[in-house]
């Protein structure tokens, strides 16, 4: 349950502290609402680690990290599980489910968690089962997928009287992103390495396009026959390049450009133009709706990602505590909003 008056915060465990997991921590431990009470992660080298330690930046918290989840979930009590370790929803599965059974409610960044529906329908509906049965709610979300390519734009149609075609191009500077994240897109390769990481599956590029397009789908009823992620393209530098990752020669890669479409009847109704690379100017979230009335919303500067993604799982808590038992998209849920003066009952 949720309340504006201040009483219990929500009690949390992390799973995941890699690079932006670190960030999560931080985020959690400030914000009053939220009382952080166990960070769990595989990595050897971080085990019985305190997490005031490894974060540094005057942050009082004795927390030590473990890999130990049964143990965490059999001896401490908590509310929700934010889970912040992998892409994949065959990999992060096992995790969640534990988290289920042992009565925790979950919110995982994993992309292909976003809409499971049609890309792994089996494994969505084995998830639901065990969100049902234990009385609680799993979602997968974050800046994107979960919100700017997808929620976004469905919420932008509410006063359309007719939607013909949707629109939404993120571009954004990956020199303000971390280092895992430059990496994914292939900041720093020669072209040839680039096409070889993205083919052999070493680096992924942004993943996601083609589950927010089924959430749009599912929740406009656009009757798409044709959903197509088409494969990364490099963006190539036209002159040497140095950030905080790497320097980048002339001609190597300063990052990616993703597109996803879906079509009806041969026609193009839904695109995602998503494009990351160092020193992109300008930078900018935008969504077009061709329609009756037509809506072009622009966000100067953009959503900056991991900070985005943070606020996205943080404000998500409250709400999904307080939803109704299931596997659920974000089109499901009631608005999202800031909801750090939201307390436990």
């Amino acid at each position: 349950m949720m309340s504006r008056s201040k009483s219990q915060p929500f009690r949390v465990i992390q799973i995941g502290f890699g690079s932006l997991g670190r960030h999560i921590t931080k985020s959690i431990l400030a914000r009053e609402n939220l009382e952080l009470i166990a960070v769990v992660d595989a990595a050897a080298e971080l085990a019985n680690q305190s997490i005031g330690e490894l974060l540094q930046d005057d942050i009082n918290c004795n927390i030590r990290i473990t890999s130990d989840l049964k143990g965490i979930l059999n001896r401490i009590q908590g509310d929700i599980a934010i889970v912040a370790t992998s892409s994949a929803l065959k990999t992060v599965i096992p995790t969640i489910e534990k988290c289920l059974e042992s009565g925790l409610d979950v919110i995982s960044i994993c992309e292909e968690l976003s809409y499971p529906y049609r890309k792994s329908p089996e494994l969505a509906k084995k998830l639901n089962e065990t969100a049902e049965k234990n009385h609680k709610t799993v979602v997968g979300t974050g800046i994107n997928p979960g919100y700017l390519m997808d929620l976004l734009p469905i919420v932008l149609t509410a006063p359309c009287q007719t939607v013909d075609s949707i629109r939404v191009t993120r571009h954004m500077n990956s020199s303000h992103r971390r280092p895992s994240f430059q990496k994914k897109i292939g900041t720093g390769m020669t072209n040839e390495e680039f096409r070889k990481n993205i083919d052999e599956g070493k680096i992924t590029g942004h993943v996601g396009l083609v589950e927010s397009i089924q959430m749009i789908d599912a929740a406009l009823n656009l009757g798409l026959d044709e959903i197509e992620e088409i494969p990364p393209e490099a963006i190539i530098a036209k002159k040497n390049t140095t950030n905080s990752f790497t320097s980048i020669v002339k001609g190597n890669v300063l990052g990616l450009k993703s597109v996803g479409v879906g079509r009806r009847n041969g026609k193009q109704i839904v695109t995602l133009d998503f494009q990351a690379y160092a020193e992109a100017t300008p930078q900018y979230d935008e969504v077009i709706i061709e329609g009756i009335p037509r809506i072009h919303q622009r966000i100067e500067g953009g959503v900056q990602g991991d900070q985005g993604t943070i606020g996205m799982l943080l404000n998500l808590i409250p709400m999904v505590i307080n939803e109704s038992p299931g596997l659920k998209t974000m089109k499901d849920l009631p608005v999202p909003r800031n909801t750090m003066r939201f307390w436990r009952h």
